[in-house]
């Protein structure tokens, strides 16, 4: 039997028929893509000068509350109050169950939470409104 007829009666191989032709094709794609990178390479603006720090730098807008705080007060307040905060907030089952059973009041809890939340979205507009 010769070769020819061996492989229409075997049909076409997925292994390494198949998969060669695919890593060739993608290794020419990939290769073709680096030329066009190098030859052409894309500019977005002009180029960063890591010896000038640019004039206003602001970070991603859910780190607002946080920037405009760290301008407002003091270094130590600054950085420690936060610290404080998310402590407060990782064991806020503990403080708010300690708070219902000191002042017997169930509502008091909901009225920090509602205040804490008024101040960081006021932190948050204060610092993306544009000056």
């Amino acid at each position: 039997m010769s070769n020819k007829q061996q492989e229409s009666q075997d049909g076409y191989r997925f292994f390494p028929d198949h998969v060669l032709t695919e890593i060739n094709i993608g290794l020419f794609l990939f290769f073709l893509c680096c030329v066009l990178a190098i030859v052409l390479p894309v500019e977005v603006g002009e180029k960063a000068n890591p010896l000038i720090t640019p004039e206003h730098i602001k970070p991603e807008w859910y780190f607002y509350p946080m920037y405009k705080w760290i301008k407002m007060t003091p270094e130590v307040i600054g950085l420690f109050f936060p610290m404080i905060v998310v402590g407060i907030f990782i064991c806020w089952p503990l403080v708010d169950n300690f708070i219902v059973k000191a002042t017997s009041n169930k509502s008091l809890p909901i009225f920090i939470g509602v205040i804490g939340m008024v101040i960081v979205t006021s932190l948050m507009i204060l610092e993306a409104i544009p000056h």
